[in-house]
């Protein structure tokens, strides 16, 4: 009976959906975020975009993609230029000014340290100590941070993953941190990371979608969307789509 009720709701929404139809801002992050992000030619592409389409398709809205750095995306969340920030989960945006509101989680993040070849795997984060760590500016790693500082892991920052892979290939850095399914995707399709292996799992977070804390109705509208994405399957298969297996949700 509730699946029917909720049926019944989410086709009422949907069929009203033209009525109130509107253009919101999602963010994404420049610099290359595959396979969530990334530009093919001069569009852009990857899971976030799969995602937004059915979504649009689902409720009536226009959703346009907005990328910035990092930093400059918190702020723009922060000033109300931007919508949705699709991704994430709440205890990343803590301290932020404007923390906002989230949809249901629709997926999981493991964050991991990444090491070369050579690399061993570690239970516990003082084993880091003393060697040099990457970071994406402005990504946050709850209590692994930490671990972070004079005498214990020094954290060297960079715009984008992307880049710390490259300074890891050219032992520049001693591991990075990184979501494991940006880095299976770098080594899937990069053969100078083929050895890269993942040594250390920081965190495994459910993520959902960051929307303005005034937009009520949207958050419902993609719960609804989202719950229905998630009963028939297509998340699953949008990740499948880049290789990715989802994390059991």
């Amino acid at each position: 009976m509730r699946s029917l009720r909720r049926y019944i709701l989410l086709l009422c929404v949907f069929l009203t959906a033209d009525a109130d139809a509107a253009r919101y801002s999602v963010l994404v992050y420049h610099g290359a975020n595959p396979p969530y992000n990334y530009l093919e030619g001069s569009e852009q592409a990857g899971i976030f975009k799969d995602i937004f389409i059915r979504l649009g398709e689902l409720t009536g809205h226009e959703f346009e993609f907005v990328p910035l750095s990092v930093a400059r995306g918190h702020k723009s969340f922060e000033s109300g230029e931007i919508d949705i920030e699709p991704g994430v989960n709440p205890s990343w945006r803590q301290s932020s000014r404007v923390p906002g509101i989230y949809s249901i989680d629709y997926a999981f993040s493991r964050e991991v340290v990444l090491g070369r070849k050579d690399a061993r795997a570690y239970q516990q984060p003082e084993a880091f100590y003393g060697k040099v760590m990457g970071r994406v500016r402005g990504y946050r790693y709850g209590p692994f941070e930490r671990h972070f500082g004079t005498g214990k892991i020094a954290v060297y920052d960079n715009i984008s993953e992307r880049k710390l892979l490259v300074q890891l290939a050219h032992t520049r850095l001693d591991y990075i941190m990184i979501g494991d399914v940006t880095a299976a995707y770098y080594i899937a399709t990069n053969p100078a990371y083929r050895g890269f292996k993942e040594v250390y799992e920081i965190s495994k977070l459910p993520v959902s979608m960051r929307i303005q804390p005034s937009n009520t109705q949207l958050k419902q509208e993609i719960d609804l969307a989202l719950k229905h994405m998630l009963e028939q399957g297509e998340i699953t298969r949008i990740y499948l789509k880049y290789g990715i297996e989802m994390l059991p949700f």
